[in-house]
């Protein structure tokens, strides 16, 4: 996949309803889903947790591997390799089963893949990388498609231990990973922002140093 340049920033809800309003009237609703949908994602460390130093330690250039679902489904199943060196990102990425999930860190049978994903997971395994934490939160979605330009905003960001099964179970409460009425605003682009998505995603906001799982595990710390 292609290098993407990603922006984070910490916005309020009254920012929020406010910049979606505007994204709904410039932007299409990704072609996915008709509104809000909520991504559950589980991410791998090893056992020094260096996965989470180098973010907190504001290393450039770091890797992070989850696994991520849509909906509490597990009829769509994805191992991510996601690297970033400054704001520009790079995902590779591979369907899995959800059967096969409990399997990847360990040297048992996770079923037939593609060469993709069987890269992916042995390079996970050969680093040590086990469970760590699951990621929840609810995301509206904004594409222009010209352009491969996605704005988006994630809320009600909660942690969960690391159990696959929390993945699929929706009727579990997580840890708020942020202070109440909080909202994470992201924006992706190629080579360069167009000027009207900047201008619609224009206010006074904070930009995110660290990442939603970094601040998922310090939240059930």
């Amino acid at each position: 996949m292609a290098k993407r340049h990603e922006e984070k920033y910490i916005i309020s809800y009254a920012q929020y309803v406010m910049l979606r309003a505007r994204a709904e009237a410039a932007m299409e609703r990704d072609a996915n889903s008709r509104g809000a949908y909520t991504i559950s994602s589980l991410y791998y460390d090893d056992i020094y947790d260096s996965a989470l130093d180098e973010k907190l330690d504001g290393i450039r250039e770091h890797t992070k591997f989850r696994v991520r679902t849509y909906g509490f489904s597990s009829d769509f199943v994805r191992l991510e390799k996601k690297i970033k060196t400054g704001i520009i990102t790079e995902k590779i990425s591979a369907r899995i089963s959800a059967d096969g999930v409990d399997g990847l860190s360990s040297y048992t049978d996770v079923g037939e893949y593609s060469e993709k994903a069987y890269g992916l997971i042995c390079e996970l395994r050969s680093k040590g990388l086990r469970p760590s934490i699951i990621v929840r939160y609810k995301r509206d979605a904004f594409v222009h498609v010209p352009t491969n330009t996605r704005l988006t905003f994630d809320r009600e960001i909660e942690a969960l231990p690391s159990d696959s099964r929390c993945l699929y179970d929706g009727s579990l409460a997580g840890v708020p990973a942020l202070p109440r009425g909080q909202v994470i605003m992201e924006v992706k682009y190629d080579d360069r922002l167009p000027a009207f998505v900047r201008k619609l995603s224009n206010c006074p906001c904070q930009q995110l140093s660290v990442s939603k799982y970094a601040l998922c595990r310090e939240a059930l710390r």
